[in-house]
């Protein structure tokens, strides 16, 4: 959440329970130019009540709030622009807290992506705590998760927070009939990124698609950069087009592959391509996604856009979309924590 001197927000902690107060205390960071590490404990519910924001959720919640200025040197906002510019997954390592030895390390950062590594106020020499905090960094990445280390010397401690940033999500909708529109629309105030293909130039075009990053209006499946990374959605509604495109997926093999239709279409249609000679590995097909879409009794085009989108996020975060009243646990997995003693 990023508050700036007059007050204003972009971004949030909380649904609004916690911003007022953070507004607040944001403005004497500011003043004293020093950050603040806020705890707010509402595990006590009566005293939450009385004195406290009144949540009534009986969790605790730690925020650091940390002052920087447009000239800072290794602005925080530059790291986060970094790992945006590759396109791909990255995590940066924030420390928080630090007694000691430690102590001018707060502040510090770590950046990691695939192809780069950059530093805030990096040390004069490679240490066991920045080893560590790459080590972790490095498993940040291979989980996709967040975390949190603490690490605890007989001469001081530090704790860093490692918050794990996906890449922009790519969408590639296959098709562009009326009901793409809305999925396009839904998908990039997600913050996805979208494009939109169809062999039609008349339906693909910004006046229908403003929010799409790219269009194209292409004659086959194969002038569509697609990659192994990608989330695909097929609505063509045009079953010899679906024919090629399946051969395609099949060699690509994207992250996420969703047809729209019936179960029985897309049964038929792969077994007409192994007919022809073209046999699909049933455990490529195994991961796709037919008919795309959570079970919501979804009618309308709109109705159906948010059912994909729903089946998306429950795929990336490893969910199953089921209803929360019936999860066990608790709806946030807690973060894991690594702890190291060093000597």
């Amino acid at each position: 959440m990023l508050i700036a001197e007059t007050g204003e927000t972009v971004g949030n902690i909380s649904g609004g329970c916690l911003e007022a107060d953070l507004i607040e205390r944001a403005q004497a960071v500011l003043a004293s130019d020093k950050p603040q590490l806020v705890t707010y404990d509402m595990h006590d519910v009566a005293a939450d009540i009385t004195w406290g924001t009144a949540l009534g959720c009986e969790s605790k919640t730690l925020i650091y709030i940390e002052p920087f200025h447009v000239q800072q040197d290794h602005h925080p906002l530059e790291l986060l622009a970094t790992a945006r510019a590759t396109g791909e997954d990255a995590a940066i390592a924030h420390v928080f807290q630090a007694e000691g030895k430690f102590a001018d390390c707060v502040g510090f950062r770590l950046l990691r992506t695939a192809t780069s590594l950059e530093a805030d106020c990096p040390p004069a020499k490679p240490n066991d705590w920045l080893r560590q905090l790459r080590l972790e960094l490095q498993t940040c990445l291979s989980e996709r998760r967040s975390r949190q280390m603490v690490y605890t010397t007989e001469h001081g401690s530090l704790s860093a927070f490692i918050e794990f940033l996906p890449a922009p999500l790519r969408l590639t909708i296959l098709g562009a009939g009326d009901d793409a529109i809305p999925l396009a629309q839904l998908a990039s105030q997600l913050g996805w990124h979208v494009t939109v293909a169809d062999w039609r130039p008349a339906l693909a075009t910004p006046e229908r698609f403003p929010a799409a990053r790219q269009l194209l209006a292409v004659p086959t499946v194969h002038d569509i950069p697609l990659r192994v990374h990608d989330y695909v959605v097929v609505m063509t509604h045009h079953y010899p087009s679906d024919k090629a495109i399946v051969r395609r997926l099949a060699e690509v093999r994207p992250r996420y592959v969703g047809l729209l239709g019936p179960r029985r279409r897309t049964e038929r249609l792969l077994g007409e391509l192994a007919d022809e000679g073209c046999h699909i590995d049933p455990e490529i097909v195994e991961g796709w996604h037919f008919p795309v879409g959570l079970d919501l009794g979804a009618e309308t085009p709109l109705e159906v856009a948010v059912s994909i989108v729903a089946e998306i996020l429950a795929v990336t975060n490893r969910r199953n979309g089921q209803f929360l009243h019936r999860r066990q646990g608790p709806i946030h997995t807690p973060l894991p924590e690594s702890p190291v003693l060093s000597r």
